[in-house]
């Protein structure tokens, strides 16, 4: 079982993500322990994001590990089990799991797309 010290959010955002299927929680806590700053828990439902970053990586992270959700979504969850990936094909998965995500999520990708100094 992983143990986590929850904080209080550093960075405010709708604290959940949906892909079209599954809600996905989001929770701010020190991933330091495991030399991390984001993850996923796919069993869950929970992103992990630790918070002790500037505001331009923790958006960068949290992009990220949405991501790692989307083309599980789309079937390429696991490195062992990737086909022969083209160009086109992970360009073609990419813009759909992008577009399905942002119009599940708009409030979220305000968030992450807004402008930062």
């Amino acid at each position: 079982m992983i143990s986590f010290l929850t904080m209080k959010n550093k960075y405010k955002h709708p604290m959940h993500f949906y892909d079209g299927v599954q809600n996905y929680k989001i929770v701010q806590t020190s991933l330091k322990e495991e030399n991390l700053y984001g993850k996923v828990d796919f069993e869950k439902k929970i992103i992990y994001l630790d918070p002790d970053q500037d505001l331009p990586d923790y958006k960068k992270t949290l992009l990220h590990e949405i991501i790692h959700i989307g083309y599980d979504c789309f079937g390429l969850n696991n490195d062992g089990n990737m086909p022969t990936i083209t160009n086109e094909y992970i360009t073609t998965v990419t813009t759909n799991m992008m577009q399905h995500c942002f119009y599940c999520n708009r409030d979220l990708f305000k968030f992450i797309f807004s402008y930062t100094k």
